[in-house]
């Protein structure tokens, strides 16, 4: 059985405290030979320092942990073209055993026409199955099957549904630089497929139509503290030069933690502090449904990397999932500015968690 929910809850988790990163790994380069700039922090993985994440292996269900907030996740969103419209697409699954059980997600965004629709079922765990033993997904509408070079996803919602191909190009992020790293005392696991050719078809309104373009898949699994003022903000960026950066913003009442995973064509990683994204913040928008604020454009600034971003929601401001006074903003978004000093654009998405009132 499963329940339609529009709008309802829902948690993609990582919450990663950038001390605690640097602590995990053993610096090299310019640090190893005695850098004493502070003010650009940086750890490097790569050179002998082993992936904790199998990206094959740990696509299978994990055993629950004993954690009301321990959760098992696989999610991914991609920017295709479709009907000669630039579309984002949002699928995640995540089991919440203690907590709030299992959830379906599916998200569409029209950003040429600016619209957008989503959908979401909790399902009863007897219609709920993940293997666990490779990546074999099934719940009411929803069946994913596959390993780390090639996927298939098709989901049914009552407006629609989407059937595509997901094929892995270049390496795996890991991240923190070994996918595993601490969170206020817990440790969380998270590796990322950044490129992954995308085709297949996508029907609206029972309208079909050809989609082709990239998704980036973000494979999760841990606990994350039970922190009411809890909240943070993700963006996921593939650069022209190849390289790809994913951003994590936490933010609760005992402070505020910024950093970057960024992983090169070449496979290797850097760890590195970023700006507050908070600080830089602005066009607020209030959700009608939550009442939770929003901003829906950030300026990014890696003082490591000499980059400076300005990121902005597309399409529509409006791409919550929310039920209730609680919400998450999963939003399509554009970047544009300078990275290691050369001038770049491209396209991204954006997630935040609960309100963001300045």
């Amino acid at each position: 059985m499963e329940v339609p929910l529009r709008r309802a809850t829902g948690i993609k988790l990582t919450v990663a405290l950038t001390a605690l990163l640097a602590s995990t790994f053993v610096p090299t380069g310019a640090q190893a030979a005695g850098d004493t700039n502070r003010d650009r922090p940086v750890t490097t993985a790569g050179n002998g320092i082993p992936a904790m994440v199998d990206p094959n292996a740990d696509l299978a269900a994990k055993t629950p942990g004993p954690e009301t907030r321990w959760a098992d996740s696989i999610y991914f969103t991609s920017q295709v073209k479709a009907g000669g419209h630039d579309m984002g697409l949002l699928v995640h699954t995540i089991n919440v055993p203690k907590g709030f059980g299992r959830l379906v997600s599916f998200a569409v965004t029209d950003v040429t026409a600016g619209w957008y629709k989503n959908y979401m079922l909790a399902v009863d765990p007897e219609d709920y199955k993940w293997s666990t033993t490779g990546l074999d997904i099934s719940a009411p509408g929803l069946r994913w099957t596959g390993n780390a070079e090639k996927m298939s996803v098709s989901l049914d919602v009552p407006w629609g549904s989407l059937d595509v191909t997901l094929t892995s190009r270049g390496p795996v992020l890991n991240y923190g630089g070994t996918g595993v790293f601490p969170i206020l005392g817990d440790t969380n696991y998270e590796y990322a497929f950044p490129d992954m050719r995308t085709t297949g078809t996508l029907t609206i309104d029972g309208k079909t139509q050809r989609v082709t373009g990239r998704s980036w898949l973000d494979r999760q699994w841990g606990p994350t503290p039970d922190d009411p003022s809890l909240r943070w903000t993700w963006m996921n960026l593939n650069l022209p030069n190849g390289d790809a950066v994913a951003i994590w913003d936490a933010r609760s009442d005992k402070g505020e933690n910024s950093f970057a995973t960024v992983m090169r064509r070449d496979g290797s990683h850097e760890v590195v502090a970023v700006e507050p994204v908070e600080k830089h913040a602005d066009k607020f928008w209030t959700s009608p449904v939550s009442g939770q604020k929003y901003p829906t454009r950030w300026r990014i600034n890696i003082p490591a990397l000499s980059t400076r971003l300005t990121v902005t929601i597309t399409g529509t401001v409006d791409q919550e999932f929310a039920q209730g006074e609680n919400g998450r903003l999963e939003a399509t978004a554009a970047f544009t500015g300078t990275y290691k000093n050369t001038k770049v654009s491209g396209k991204n998405y954006v997630e935040m968690i609960s309100d963001w009132r300045p």
